[in-house]
């Protein structure tokens, strides 16, 4: 029984069904540049994700003459490196990457508005919108927060697919390689060409599939005992997480006077490494902004094999952080200072305790584990609303108590 991909033309008035060849790009004189490369530009849902292309046939490194094939930004601001192989990967093709995502690691977020402007041939306004259309969130601060690589080929290589694996393993909660095939079908008949796209790395287990099929046993499909867990890696937008994250969000967002409600929010619970999962608010006006100044519910999401969503810790905090100039959100140098010493000092609730980086900090809540149930979304909710009813009105007063003097 064959396991390789097959495609079919089916004819619906006669019922019958005709295999199409499945061929080499080599064999029908298509390129890696000229051809593959340039569909992929031009339409990237082809690698089967949401991707902005920013440059094609980049080389702007210092110290090498080295030229990756597309470069892009996912829907949460990383970075993504793509090489592209055309019926074969050669076993190196994902040290390659690598190499290229190592130099890319400092790319600042001007560098990449203007690559972008001129790979669209337009201006920086230009290019800075389409950026925030394209993200989760119109601040540009998360832009290359990390960076990540995807391989496109006809064929893989086991050494490439073996390291691929193994550099997945060794980053839990993150895909730093994405193994796309692209295989090439020639419908002789027609003389059409047709492409199936298959990501083959990384793939969902067979515990995945278990767990979706007792999930539908469930009435209405929720367990018991919470939320039942059904997502992947590659669905977390729409999945458990992000609904509990967004219903903690509108119960403490009920009923708050417009004036100190958050305007801006989070459109799905992001990632980041090991199964850290967050969601954040803020408002419209500076200081505030997403990876500025906002409010934040993190927890850290339980293994997804054991069925039922659940966290093995959480809080609910207020944060800022510190450009590369020392500012928060546009302020100066010295206000950005004094708004930290003031958050640290404020008096939020009556569990907080701050946390300090080297260029960021926090006030914040832990919460022990737990299901995530309307329970615990409720406890969630009181102490979030507990901080945007008291910092916000407070933040408002120490801004504009240093305008006036």
């Amino acid at each position: 029984m064959s396991s390789e991909p097959q495609l079919f033309r089916v004819n619906p008035e006669s019922q019958k069904s005709e295999r199409i060849e499945e061929v080499d790009f080599a064999r029908l004189g298509l390129q890696e540049r000229k051809d593959i490369q340039e569909w992929i530009a031009a339409n990237p849902n082809i690698l089967g994700e949401d991707l902005l292309i920013i440059t094609k046939e980049f080389s702007s490194f210092e110290g090498t003459d080295e030229r990756l094939d597309l470069l892009a930004v996912d829907a949460d601001g990383k970075l993504v490196v793509i090489e592209l192989k055309r019926d074969d990967t050669g076993a190196n093709v994902h040290w390659q990457a690598i190499k290229y995502a190592s130099y890319l690691h400092h790319t600042k977020q001007e560098d990449i508005i203007r690559i972008l402007a001129a790979y669209e041939k337009g201006s920086e306004e230009d290019a800075k919108q389409m950026l925030q259309d394209h993200l989760d969130n119109d601040d540009l601060d998360i832009l290359n927060h990390d960076q990540r690589i995807i391989l496109a080929s006809h064929r893989f290589a086991q050494e490439v697919t073996s390291a691929a694996l193994w550099l997945n393993q060794k980053t839990p909660g993150e895909d730093l390689i994405t193994c796309v095939q692209l295989t090439p079908y020639r419908d002789a008949k027609t003389d059409s060409l047709y492409i199936q796209s298959n990501t083959i790395i990384p793939v969902p287990g067979a515990e995945d599939l278990i767990i979706q099929i007792r999930t539908t046993e469930k009435e209405d499909g929720v367990s018991s005992s919470g939320v039942t867990r059904r997502s992947t890696a590659r669905n977390y937008r729409n999945d458990d997480v992000t609904s509990f994250l967004k219903k903690v969000r509108d119960l403490a967002l009920n009923g708050l006077p417009d004036e100190i409600k958050p305007e801006r929010k989070s459109r799905w619970a992001n990632r980041l490494s090991d199964n850290r999962r967050y969601y954040h608010l803020w408002h419209s006006e500076q200081p505030w902004g997403n990876w500025s100044l906002f409010y934040e519910v993190e927890m850290k999401v339980a293994d997804p094999s054991k069925g039922t969503a659940s966290c093995s810790y959480a809080h609910v905090a207020i944060r800022y952080s510190f450009d590369r100039q020392g500012k928060i959100g546009g302020l100066s140098v010295d206000e950005s200072n004094s708004l930290k010493s003031f958050l640290d000092n404020l008096d939020i609730h009556e569990d907080q305790k701050p946390y300090h980086r080297d260029t960021w900090g926090r006030v914040m809540v832990d919460f022990d584990g737990s299901i995530l149930d309307d329970d615990f979304a409720k406890s969630l909710a009181d102490t979030l609303r507990c901080f945007i009813e008291v910092a916000t009105p407070a933040i408002i007063d120490f801004l504009d108590e240093r305008n006036e003097v």
